[in-house]
């Protein structure tokens, strides 16, 4: 088996390249892995191995993509992509990116003939601020910035290539992933993965929404669980799901991280200082119910406690 990973050495894609190493030594007759091509533009955040072939590069390029698909691949996780922010402010990279880009990368998948399984990462930004009460398996998606609409795109392109006979797969919208580490990455909701490294810490922090906001949280260990999962599945006409989140109150959030980490006066190092456009795209989340996904076999983190420590056991 040929796995490819697009954005390997980003924050979701790097702890995914290390779990599915760990799997196809643990156990190789689930995860016959001969070779895991790793594609991002640099590529330190990943281990020494002998199956891991590393190509530095955008996967937009077509030689790099080229070199990345031979051999043939046979699974392929596509989560590269110009994030939220730096779409907003760099609009023909985003559209370069994240739409001809996956484009071009679901053709050449085509064109191996051997219709290779893709589970595409998009997002919750496919819904922009949810104009519904509840959120379930059929709310339509109404992105509100670029990055939203490139991923309805990509979930439409890869739905088409299924349908078509092209390839095999899926789409999973991802919800706030946490723990992210510290450096910028363009994205706008990475204060939510400051605020919980920091308040562990014991450090204080200024979160720019209200204490009473509410939003999507999952840890990187159930993310990559789910993205393992849905490689293994066989779907239907629906294709493209929302993974159940964890709907979040950020102020329970703030009380969970001082009882797991014994911070009594946790809320005197938190000061809620709310924006207005933060609050609007990243605060106003309404809850979930997605039985569609549940039953495909998707699943949430099991609470806030499990979140915090299943995502900062990251290392971040």
């Amino acid at each position: 088996m040929h796995i490819v990973v697009t954005g390997a050495n980003g924050f979701i894609g790097s702890h995914l390249t290390k779990a599915l190493l760990e799997r196809a030594e643990r156990d190789p007759a689930a995860w016959p892995l001969q070779r895991l091509t790793a594609v991002d533009l640099s590529l330190n955040q990943l281990p020494d191995h002998s199956l891991l072939r590393r190509i530095e590069g955008s996967f937009a390029d077509d030689a790099a993509l080229q070199r990345a698909l031979t051999p043939p691949a046979d699974l392929v996780f596509h989560l590269a992509s110009v994030p939220s922010g730096r779409s907003e402010t760099d609009p023909a990279l985003g559209m370069a990116v994240n739409v001809q880009g996956t484009l071009r990368l679901l053709d050449m998948l085509k064109a191996q003939g051997n219709a290779p399984t893709v589970v595409f990462a998009s997002s919750i930004a496919v819904y922009g601020k949810p104009q519904a009460p509840l959120v379930t398996d059929d709310t339509p998606p109404l992105p509100t910035l670029s990055y939203g609409a490139h991923k309805v795109i990509g979930e439409i392109l890869v739905n088409d290539h299924v349908r078509r006979g092209w390839i095999k797969g899926c789409s999973l919208r991802l919800p706030g992933i946490v723990t992210r580490p510290p450096e910028p990455n363009g994205a706008v909701s990475i204060f939510l993965s400051d605020l919980i490294r920091e308040l562990s810490q014991g450090r204080p922090f200024t979160c720019p929404t209200s204490r009473d906001a509410h939003t999507w949280l999952m840890s990187i260990g159930c993310c990559v669980e789910n993205l393992l999962h849905a490689a293994r599945q066989t779907f239907g006409e629906r294709r493209t799901f929302l993974i159940p989140p964890l709907h979040v109150h950020l102020g329970s959030l703030v009380q969970a991280i001082g009882e797991q980490f014994q911070i009594p006066t946790i809320d005197r190092l938190i000061a809620w200082q709310p924006d207005p456009w933060v609050e609007f795209n990243f605060g106003s989340y309404p809850p979930v119910q997605l039985p569609l996904a549940e039953a495909q076999g998707f699943q949430a983190d099991r609470d806030l406690r499990s979140l915090v420590a299943d995502s900062l056991a990251s290392g971040y």
